[in-house]
């Protein structure tokens, strides 16, 4: 996803859209890692909040009744 404009820098000291945009920022780099030592359950979970975070961005309600099914097709850690 594209970086927004609430995003941008608003002053001195972090506002909740920096935070939550330096997280999305950070979530590419993590699946990364979480694809190269195989950890699909991992990947798959950093998908999930990085489209979460897009959602939060653009102004979308989060939607909790859609965890449980989210939980139910994840993969499995095989550790």
């Amino acid at each position: 996803m594209q970086p927004s404009a609430l995003c941008a820098p608003a002053g001195s000291r972090p506002n909740r859209w920096e935070t939550v945009c330096a997280l999305q920022s950070l979530l590419p780099l993590l699946k990364k890692a979480a694809a190269d030592l195989g950890r699909a359950d991992m990947v798959y979970w950093f998908e999930q909040a990085d489209a979460e975070l897009a959602n939060i961005i653009r102004g979308r309600p989060s939607d909790s009744a859609a965890i449980p099914p989210l939980i139910a097709r994840s993969p499995q850690n095989s550790h």
